[in-house]
């Protein structure tokens, strides 16, 4: 199910994601960098977060949002290996972005590691659009219209 994220007992399962499924992906992390249990906390407590899980049991996937004036900016997505493949990318975005039109946002937008490619097929398949690349970052700046 899809729930909101409880601090108490999704950040735990929610930094073990970052830190396996994001951070090797970017280069704003030297390697064998990572981030912080306290970081991933703040930022978390700043955005709408969504997690996918087995009643309240630890999540194995999650979605983070921001609501920026009108945009939707997708902080954060990730999906345990083990359940990649049967859909919850999608589902976690359906609710990211139909959050963001209930908050009467007109457009959606993220960033991806140019070092990831399987998430820049997901978000292209998803009808995003590479809007430009930012060489400085080594990554795409994404986004699409969610709401007209």
């Amino acid at each position: 199910m899809i729930r909101k994220r409880l601090a108490s007992i999704d950040d735990r399962a929610i930094h073990r994601l970052v830190v396996e499924q994001l951070v090797p992906f970017s280069s704003l992390y030297e390697k064998g960098a990572s981030v912080t249990f306290s970081e991933i906390r703040k930022r978390l407590n700043h955005n709408k977060t969504f997690v996918i899980a087995k009643g309240y049991k630890q999540p194995f996937g999650f979605i983070s949002v921001i609501r920026k004036s009108n945009v939707l900016f997708v902080d954060m997505l990730a999906v345990d290996p083990r359940e990649q493949g049967k859909g919850w990318g999608h589902e976690l975005m359906k609710i990211a972005e139909d959050y963001g039109k209930s908050e009467r946002c007109l457009s959606a937008e993220l960033f991806v590691d140019e070092s990831n490619p399987k998430a820049l097929r997901f978000y292209l398949g998803k009808g995003y659009d590479i809007k430009q690349y930012l060489p400085e970052l080594g990554c795409y700046k994404m986004g699409k219209q969610i709401r007209r």
